[in-house]
């Protein structure tokens, strides 16, 4: 029998106050039409005894964070049988192996005692609307905003999984393949003769947004504003370009003031 977690709250998570609007992107992974769909799907039994399936099967795919940061917006992409909503779960790396493995494979593998995920919620309060190629586009507003740490040495990677929930028994959800973050995906199968785990060579359709402040000087996009952030704004002195950090079409001694002013590693 599966236990159901509604919320998991463990080291490297704080909760952050609802309603505050994005402000970045942490992953954008859009669409790919007609790429290979994978199944993630999680039959929730309608009788008292809460049995597995065989045809169970979990999806994660992978996000890495160089500064802690809080998540308030999702979106996916995918199709087929959900009508009991989704499960949303983020694992750390698995710390015993440097394969690309969330701990989550221990979980709905088997392992005694279970782990626990960082993060953990079952949902319904879904936008569904019509995405390219036949497929529906999710987008989710978390109600209780979470911060995730940055990765570490001991933690080298977030894994995120998005689970179509349904009372059917053969129903199943397929979560759409991405491009533009992560190229892998991990894969756990129930079975009929024990679990399975994988690796398969694909991202999954995803956006991450975050509350953090933005941070509109680090124009490399390393996460942090240095003297390589200073010598692109010197190299548009005068004209347009994405160091006019303003919006005044000059990038000028506004832009510069701005950029001094935002010196160091982002927030």
């Amino acid at each position: 029998m599966r236990p159901v977690i509604t919320v998991a709250l463990v080291a490297g998570l704080t909760l952050a106050s609802a309603g505050t609007a994005s402000a970045g992107t942490l992953v954008n992974s859009q669409p790919v039409v007609g790429g290979t769909m994978r199944e993630s799907h999680l039959w929730i039994d309608p009788g008292p005894n809460g049995d597995d399936s065989d045809l169970d099967t979990i999806c994660w795919t992978d996000f890495v964070l160089t500064v802690p940061k809080t998540i308030d917006h999702l979106e996916w992409w995918g199709t087929g049988v959900s009508e009991l909503g989704f499960r949303i779960e983020i694992w750390p790396q698995d710390p015993n192996t440097v394969a690309y493995q969330p701990l989550g494979f221990f979980y709905y593998g088997g392992g005694n005692p279970p782990p626990s995920p960082t993060v953990s919620f079952e949902t319904n309060a879904i936008t569904a609307t019509p995405g390219p190629g036949g497929l529906t586009h999710y987008t989710l507003e978390v109600p209780t905003p979470f911060t995730l740490a940055a990765n570490t040495p001991g933690n080298v990677r977030w894994f995120i999984n998005v689970v179509g929930l349904s009372e059917q028994y053969s129903a199943a959800w397929k979560w759409a393949r991405g491009t533009g973050a992560s190229n892998v995906t991990a894969r756990w199968l129930h079975g009929s003769g024990g679990p399975v785990f994988q690796v398969l060579g694909e991202g999954r359709a995803l956006v991450i947004g975050d509350t953090s402040p933005d941070c509109a000087a680090d124009l490399n996009g390393d996460q942090v504003v240095d003297s390589t952030d200073l010598a692109t704004l010197l190299a548009q002195w005068g004209g347009p370009g994405s160091a006019d950090l303003n919006g005044d079409a000059v990038v000028d001694a506004v832009d510069l003031g701005t950029l001094l002013g935002a010196w160091g590693a982002c927030p």
